[in-house]
């Protein structure tokens, strides 16, 4: 599965107490960079303990195909995701959005079934969410979660096999989507723990 309907996965976190309501703002910049690995915490679940663009430390999953990377991330201050693909960009969400688990609705015409642009809702995170688009002709994005890492890790794990989706607030067609593969409850445990265990 590639970008949006081929498009590839991601996934959020992060420590800090959830604020009275979210806050959304979109930016240019990649706050993460590319993750250089530093060691590893659970080979059997591939937890890695990594340093970003900052020198700040991060546990993280990584999720690979032909065409993309994913990080799965969290830093002693907030949870992430970073996509980085080579697809091109399709649509840029306005803020405000919403980040949240999301089943692909499909069309019929005839006997044919279509995948639409649509997606049911399975889990919301409701906390504070940072968007950033660092090159806007590439499908790259970055989430950056302030709020419950657990409930944001849970929402990834919930879009394991559909998507996790960046909506438009005002334009409920307007998405940026990473399918999630691999990301599962048992990931999100081992994340914590490695932050509890590395980050604090």
């Amino acid at each position: 599965m590639g970008r949006c309907r081929k498009r590839l996965c991601l996934a959020i976190v992060a420590l800090v107490p959830l604020t009275a309501g979210p806050v959304f703002s979109q930016q240019r910049s990649d706050p993460i960079g590319a993750m250089i690995k530093v060691s590893v915490f659970d080979r059997a679940q591939q937890i890695f303990v990594g340093r970003m663009r900052s020198d700040q430390m991060a546990c993280y999953v990584r999720e690979e195909g032909s065409s993309h990377s994913l990080d799965i991330g969290v830093t002693a201050d907030h949870s992430f995701i970073r996509l980085e693909t080579g697809d091109s960009r399709e649509a840029t969400p306005k803020p405000p959005v919403r980040v949240f688990a999301g089943k692909q609705g499909s069309n019929r015409v005839g006997n044919n079934e279509y995948a639409s642009d649509e997606y049911a809702l399975l889990q919301e995170y409701v906390g504070d969410i940072e968007y950033f688009v660092p090159n806007p002709d590439r499908g790259d994005f970055v989430l950056v979660a302030r709020g419950d890492a657990k409930a944001f890790l849970e929402m990834v794990a919930r879009a394991r096999t559909e998507f996790v989706v960046v909506q438009s607030a005002t334009n409920k067609k307007s998405t940026d989507i990473v399918a999630i593969y691999k990301f599962t409850n048992a990931k999100v445990l081992a994340l914590l723990s490695c932050a509890r265990s590395r980050l604090q």
